[in-house]
């Protein structure tokens, strides 16, 4: 899937559904993957690849076009950022024990490209009572990336009207 079939799947948001989306989502990749979710992990980070993010704003936008929640930024210094991801989405997955792995891949990712350092997640916190999780992402300084690993595709430029669409 490139930018244009992005931008045109979130235009058309009577096709998505929650219900298809938790079916997959967190009944069928536990099955698949068994008691290994790291692997989720590694597939946030492809598609962090996939769907290269031209700003850092518009991480908390993707994030609530995926149907993940609401990102926000609670802490940002020099090697370390982190987020909390929050929403009714989010709550309802908790309830259930889901995994989050597939947000940490994604934002580490994400942040490694745009900052040029090698960067990983981890999961901080998963707040049942306030429906939230936070997320860690730390980056290296003394590790850059290999400018050639940054994907060769069209960045997304998302807007904030997209949001509250």
């Amino acid at each position: 899937m490139d930018a244009n079939d992005y931008q045109s799947l979130v235009e058309k948001k009577d096709l998505a559904t929650l219900v298809g989306y938790e079916t997959l989502r967190d009944l069928l990749l536990p099955e698949l993957l068994g008691d290994n979710p790291d692997i989720l992990y590694w597939a946030g980070k492809k598609l962090a690849r996939e769907f290269n993010l031209a700003r850092d704003e518009d991480l908390p936008i993707f994030f609530h076009q995926a149907g993940w929640g609401t990102l926000e930024r609670l802490k940002a210094h020099q090697q370390k950022q982190l987020f909390k991801v929050s929403g009714p989405i989010v709550a309802l997955r908790l309830k259930k024990n889901a995994e989050f792995q597939l947000e940490a891949g994604f934002l580490a990712e994400t942040i490694q490209n745009q900052l040029g350092f090698v960067a990983e997640a981890i999961i901080k916190n998963q707040d049942l009572r306030h429906g939230s999780v936070t997320i860690l992402v730390q980056q290296d300084p003394e590790d850059p990336i290999d400018l050639a690993l940054i994907p060769n595709k069209s960045t997304l430029h998302l807007t904030e009207n997209e949001v509250q669409n």
